[in-house]
């Protein structure tokens, strides 16, 4: 058993290594677009240089992952990003360990089941390998490598431009210790990037320029309350890990300055990204919640000082080997007095959704995280109920479970899901079969690309969607239209821009529960009729039974080729296939209002409106008096 016990936290990260790949398999979503944009321009730097320099990709994420990315795609991303979250696990339980920190083990759950830190290492996103460089900066803070800690924390820029204001704290130290000499290692990353782009674009300012770019003009995401942060906390840590910060923390707001590289910087940290969130347009103005997953170390190292002093109310003092010193016994009322806390702020603060993991929605309430404080609170107590002396390794156990457990329920698979991203799926899936899957696709959206495979810059088989490319768009080529990234904040063309040109026909549409459309497939039609009709013929040869593609198809006869009563035809014969179908109704009322059949249209229209169509009560009102 003791032969197992000295590789227990390498079992840690080897479950936390299996169960995140078993995730990415799972699905295909990722946390954000973010994700998927940053791993094209990593794809494409080969071909494309400024890639490498650009301050949105973060120029030492695409340096680390451009060879996994040729080499093994999108699976290039999953791995290394894995495996290097894994090991900021290790680098941390060995500082901690090398200091002397009691219970060191239970860092590797506190960060790498953090529940966001864990949602989000298995995509091409920058907060977790700033992670690991912090992880990677303590461990050589602690050991004393006073070299190699400056050298790393010049690399934190790299990951994270915020990082370059949090180097006061890597400076410190080393002025402390009287390593002057590695001062300089500090500003390696930043010379690095500013000669590289001096060296691209031949602008001695091109690293200022870049950097600040993003502050030039207003953000669109608009700003966030001052409390926006620390309100939804809890979801950024997960229920146990957030119990024990919060006891961590405040136990050690009293020594903060002596902690200063670990609590001292953790406070600064978040209060950068809110100052950034709530006053400027310049860097994390959006106020999103994943930018705190770069403080994941700071954090987790404080959860572990509260499991700590949680800990001595039931053992007594914990000394540590490097500090013999006797420590005053904790009074267990503190315990209970703190739980009431924790209820009460929860009760208080956590029982909105979090809407995208990133608002709450005060109209919809959501008691998950609530259930799971309560619970984490009920087992965090229990040991009360025991002598003391003896040491609660049952109930320790089932708090990292808890922990765990929540985590991986929290960001399930399909967690990151939405209507949008599945509307983009099936659509995707239907252009990528059948006599589609030759056509040239013109789409804005990042996911079609991720979910097809292809990239922007495949001129043959994609194109982006813009008033310019419109122009120049092929007889037989798709357009992928849906409402985010051809919308007014994009390259802002409307759906009326391709429903009012008579050179472009619908073809299909995905819609939600509400039947909104998220998107709509549309074909630049041929000039002879000849040619649209054997298109339309070999998408119904294909999917006789979709109802979709008749209604489309008699829309295509009614309002592009003039041919009503095929339309009528083509509707009918979609109502046979599903005769509940608002849309179609309405389709077929309107033939019918083309040819004066008054009676039959109306009949329509009014089917259409029991059906919940929002367009028929005006055709009633007008036509059906």
């Amino acid at each position: 058993m003791k032969k197992w016990k000295q590789y227990d936290y390498l079992i840690c990260a080897l479950v936390f290594v299996v169960v995140s790949l078993v995730w990415s398999q799972l699905s295909n979503y990722t946390w954000d677009d973010d994700a998927i944009s940053r791993f094209l321009n990593v794809q494409d730097a080969g071909k494309h240089p400024k890639e490498f320099f650009s301050s949105w990709n973060r120029p030492l994420f695409v340096v680390l992952f451009y060879l996994p990315v040729q080499l093994f795609g999108r699976m290039g991303i999953v791995v290394t990003m894995v495996l290097l979250t894994a090991g900021s696990g290790i680098l941390l339980y060995k500082a901690l360990k090398h200091k002397g920190v009691p219970h060191a083990l239970v860092v590797m759950v506190f960060l790498l089941f953090q529940t966001f830190l864990f949602g989000i290492s298995r995509d091409a996103m920058t907060e977790p390998l700033a992670s690991f460089l912090v992880c990677l900066g303590i461990y050589f803070f602690y050991r004393k490598q006073f070299g190699w800690f400056a050298l790393v924390g010049g690399l934190l820029p790299l990951a994270r431009p915020e990082g370059v204001l949090f180097l006061p704290f890597w400076l410190f130290p080393l002025i402390q210790q009287r390593m002057y000499r590695y001062v300089p290692l500090l500003g390696v990353g930043l010379v690095a990037w500013g000669l590289g782009l001096f060296a691209y674009t031949g602008q001695p300012l091109a690293l200022v320029q870049e950097v600040l770019a993003s502050g030039e003009k207003k953000n669109r995401y608009g700003h966030v309350s001052l409390t926006h942060h620390i309100g939804k906390y809890v979801y950024v840590l997960g229920p146990v890990a957030f119990f024990f910060f919060l006891w961590g923390y405040m136990e050690n707001l009293k020594k903060i300055l002596a902690d200063y590289f670990i609590v001292l910087q953790f406070t600064v940290g978040f209060l950068i990204y809110v100052a950034f969130a709530v006053f400027m347009d310049l860097g994390q103005s959006g106020g999103a919640l994943r930018n705190l997953i770069t403080l994941a170390p700071f954090a987790a190292v404080i959860c572990v000082y509260g499991f700590n002093y949680w800990w001595e109310m039931f053992t007594g003092p914990a000394v540590s080997k490097k500090n013999a010193k006797p420590v005053k016994s904790r009074d267990r009322r503190e315990l209970w007095i703190f739980v009431v806390f924790i209820i009460l702020v929860a009760w208080l603060s956590f029982t909105n959704e979090l809407h995208l993991r990133q608002t709450y929605n005060p109209d919809k309430k959501d008691y998950t995280i609530f259930n799971a404080l309560v619970v984490c609170c009920l087992l965090a107590v229990l040991p009360a109920f025991s002598k003391k002396g003896k040491a609660p390794y049952g109930i320790a156990a089932a708090l990292l479970v808890w922990q765990v457990l929540f985590t991986l329920y929290y960001e399930n698979p399909g967690s990151h899901g939405n209507e949008e991203r599945w509307g983009m799926n099936g659509m995707t899936a239907f252009v990528a079969k059948g006599p589609l899957q030759q056509q040239k696709v013109y789409c804005n959206h990042p996911w079609y690309f991720w979910a097809a495979g292809r990239h922007p810059n495949d001129t043959v088989r994609t194109g982006g969607i813009s008033a310019s490319s419109k122009t120049v768009m092929q007889p037989g080529q798709l357009v992928i239209w849906e409402s985010h990234y051809t919308g007014e904040n994009y390259t802002n063309m409307p759906i009326a821009a391709f429903l009012n040109d008579s050179t472009f026909a619908p073809v299909y549409v995905i819609q939600n529960r509400e039947r909104e459309a998220l998107a709509v497939l549309f074909v630049k039609l041929w000039p002879q009729s000849a040619d649209n009709d054997r298109f339309f013929a070999s998408l119904m040869q294909a999917y006789p039974k979709d109802e979709r593609l008749l209604y489309f198809k008699g829309v295509y006869e009614r309002d592009r080729k003039k041919n009503i009563r095929q339309s009528i035809a083509d509707f009918t014969a979609a109502l046979a296939l599903k005769p509940a179908e608002a849309d179609v109704y309405l389709g077929r009322g309107v033939s019918w209002l083309m040819l004066n059949d008054r009676p039959k249209a109306c009949q329509d229209l009014q089917q259409a409106a029991i059906l919940g169509s929002q367009q028929a009560p005006q055709l009633l009102k007008t036509y059906c008096k």
